[in-house]
């Protein structure tokens, strides 16, 4: 009997044991289900924090509901597995005359079921474990985020936990605490993928892993090439940015005018911009517009026409999805006749202000200040003038349904020498039936869906975060948007067959004297995009748009445009060319921070070269390999910081070395936010620093200045050395 009752209760036991399991499975799967919010407002300082959700759901009126603290400080908020796809606005719950504040200033931040996100004091939208009762390691930098320098500091945080494990590019895990730092990319390749993972186990026992990635980009110095005779009064823009890329300049072929990009390569590329540039981004409030977004401008040409390939991105997609209109197909370019306009200088010496001349029925003459968009000689809605030599508009509608598209030319001289675009001598390029498309005096187009570019490089950040000359600032978040999912088909193209014969050319005049050329994307009649690129496209991005607050005046300011045209089929005589130096990509193929005996490849990619190239790898300082192999596999056996590098040598005699540091048996160094001296503790020595900094006694690097931001405020000041002191005394 007695045994009898002790099977009993063993499975009795047994039984409360598995229906515990099960409840705490249930618990945690319930909780995954749904999703969570959290807000950092270390920076808003808001004496109330509401979260307003809509989309598929909405969790009440507007400013939405209270937000909780917790005990890390955040404020969060959950929401049940039925919000399937949701925008998230953060706010203080004022109106407007009150001091209302919130964050995004306009459509959402993206929240679908199962996540679980904060919004950091740096406005990052970040991954943050799951919406679960585990612990989780998660990092302050969103994962997909892109960089050039050699490395950059990631500040890691725990939820659930005081300590966790970080792996990057597959080293021994190491142990970190909370707001601790690592550098990522150092010693790796650029134009490269660095992998971090974080692992944490909470109370339950339970470990999770959480993987970000980040991409090291390499920049690439470029060719560039300027000619006085072609009025142009800024310089070419760079970076990202390339007129006549590898100084090509289009190439002889004929080209189907069909929709289909099969008959251009990348070699015809004349003009390169970036993705996710137009004005809109300025405007938090616009991204719901139609994007105006050239990416490449490609030429060719035959005996009969010249060819153009325009190609446009759409990156609304990945950086604002919840923008439903402009993430869609909704948003293509030929939805409406919008004016587009490719600028010709066929004649180098004639140089046109934009104007344009004609003639009325009564035989009197009357002027405009552009060729399109005038009323009675008034610009109803900005417009576009040349300071760089432009004589010849092809001027086209969005979906070729205007019978008024024509090619202008500048060939009346005004008062002051310059020249006039006449309407009485135009070229009639427009269609005399939308349904039969058929374009007059051997103009054709073609526009569709699709992408011929096989990268597509722009910033990606939210709206909202986007300042001024950021298109222009190599440390910025710059990505392949194909990484983040980038799909061929979210781009518009327009193919484009121009007679010589309605250009007054020949073949012959593009092959030995050649022309410039720019593709002009307007949204009525202002520019919104040229490539090249012309910085009066955004000088005024930022401003609000007279009929519409929520979007840019870019849409009716006057454009001048400065910079030099791209050039087809050769360039001007009195073309000076500046040859980018030779250039080496170097680095491993993981990050500094492997165990001993780890194989490392290095490799090195030349850039400028002239004929053959050697490579000499050495480590500290001694050669491993020299030939004519780009890479090479070193094995360190020995604890220590490497110096990495590679000398290349071209036929010609040029060379190139790149140095590195290279850690091995040694963790990636990482400091906690505030330890400004960077010697692994915080205390009234890193308070000090800030002070000798904030009366310029002293200069703090890059590592130290992002560790001294102690309040995240993006100043370092005295501010934060009053909070080091607040945290040595608890």
């Amino acid at each position: 009997m007695k045994q009898q009752k002790k099977i009993i209760s063993m499975l009795l036991a047994a039984a409360l044991v598995i229906s515990t399991f099960a409840i705490s499975a249930f618990s945690a799967s319930a909780a995954s289900a749904g999703s969570q919010v959290y807000f950092d407002n270390s920076v808003y300082n808001w004496e109330q924090v509401y979260v307003y959700a809509y989309g598929t759901k909405n969790n009440a009126e507007w400013p939405g509901q209270l937000m909780d603290k917790d005990e890390n400080g955040f404020y969060t908020k959950s929401f049940p597995a039925t919000y399937k796809s949701e925008n998230i606005i953060f706010n203080n719950g004022l109106e407007e005359g009150e001091g209302k504040e919130q964050y995004p200033q306009a459509a959402g931040l993206s929240l679908k079921t199962g996540e679980c996100k904060l919004l950091t004091a740096e406005k990052q939208w970040v991954d943050y474990g799951k919406a679960d009762d585990h612990a989780y390691g998660f990092a302050y930098t969103a994962s997909g985020t892109g960089f050039s320098s050699e490395s950059i500091q990631v500040k890691l945080g725990l939820k659930n936990t005081d300590s966790g494990y970080y792996s990057i590019d597959g080293s021994s895990k190491t142990s970190y605490t909370n707001n601790a730092v690592v550098n990522i990319g150092e010693g790796k390749i650029g134009n490269s993928i660095i992998t971090l993972k974080l692992y944490a186990t909470g109370a339950d026992g339970v470990e999770t892993t959480q993987s970000y990635t980040y991409k090291k980009g390499f920049t690439e110095i470029k060719t560039t090439f300027s000619a006085e005779s072609d009025g142009h009064t800024t310089e070419a823009e760079g970076g990202y940015y390339s007129t006549n890329p590898n100084l090509q300049l289009g190439k002889n072929k004929t080209i189907t005018i069909d929709g289909d990009v099969s008959d251009w390569d990348s070699s015809m590329i004349i003009a390169q911009g970036v993705a996710n540039d137009d004005p809109r981004v300025y405007m938090p409030s616009s991204m719901h517009e139609q994007p105006w977004d050239g990416y490449a401008l490609y030429s060719a040409w035959d005996d009969e026409n010249l060819y153009f390939l325009l190609e446009m991105a759409n990156t609304t997609y990945i950086v604002s999805p919840e923008d439903n209109f402009a993430a869609s197909n909704e948003a293509r370019p030929w939805r409406n006749s919008i004016p587009m306009y490719i600028a010709l200088s066929v004649d180098p010496d004639k140089q046109s202000t934009g104007k344009a001349i004609g003639t009325n029925k009564d035989g009197s003459k009357f002027t405009n200040p552009f060729v399109w968009g005038c009323d009675n000689g008034v610009a109803k809605d900005g417009g576009t003038a040349f300071t760089t030599h432009v004589d010849t508009l092809i001027a086209f509608d969005s979906n070729n349904s205007n019978g008024g598209d024509s090619i202008y030319k500048a060939d009346v001289i005004d008062t002051d020498g310059t020249y006039m675009f006449n309407y009485d001598t135009r070229v009639p390029i427009g269609v005399r039936s939308y349904q039969a498309q058929d374009n007059q005096n051997g103009f054709k187009i073609k526009y569709a869906n699709g992408t011929k570019s096989t990268t597509m490089y722009g910033i990606n950040a939210p709206k909202g975060s986007r300042v001024m000359g950021d298109n222009l600032d190599m440390s910025a978040n710059w990505v392949d948007f194909f990484d983040l999912g980038y799909k061929e088909s979210y781009g518009y193209i327009y193919e484009i067959a121009v007679p010589l014969s309605a250009l007054g050319i020949d073949r012959n005049y593009i092959e030995t004297k050649g022309i410039g050329a720019m593709q002009i994307l307007t949204y009525g009649t202002s520019g919104m995009d040229t490539l090249p690129h012309d910085p009066s496209m955004l000088d005024q991005a930022n401003v609000e748009y007279s009929y519409d607050p929520s979007s840019s005046h870019e849409k009716e300011d006057i454009d001048n445009i400065t910079v030099p045209l791209a050039r087809i089929g050769s360039l001007l005589n009195d073309t000076v060319i500046n040859e980018a130096p030779l250039q080496v990509n170097f680095g491993a193929d993981k990050n500094s921070g492997q165990d001993v005996n780890t194989a490392i490849t290095l490799s090195a990619e030349a850039y400028h070269a002239k004929g053959d190239v050697e490579y000499d790898f050495t480590v500290n300082g001694k050669s491993i390999q020299k030939s004519s192999q780009s890479s090479v596999v070193w094995t360190p056996n020995n604890e220590g910081v490497y110096e990495i590098a590679v000398k290349v040598t071209d036929s010609e005699g040029n060379v190139s070395v790149e140095k590195k540091n290279f850690a091995v048996g040694t963790a990636t160094p990482e400091y906690s936010i505030g330890d400004v001296n960077l010697d692994g503790n915080v205390n009234i020595l890193d308070a000090t620093e800030i002070q000798k900094h904030s009366v310029e006694l002293i200069s703090l690097n890059e590592t130290q200045l992002k560790l001294a931001d102690v309040n995240h405020d993006g100043k370092v000041d005295i501010l934060d050395a009053t909070e080091i002191q607040k945290i040595i005394v608890q």
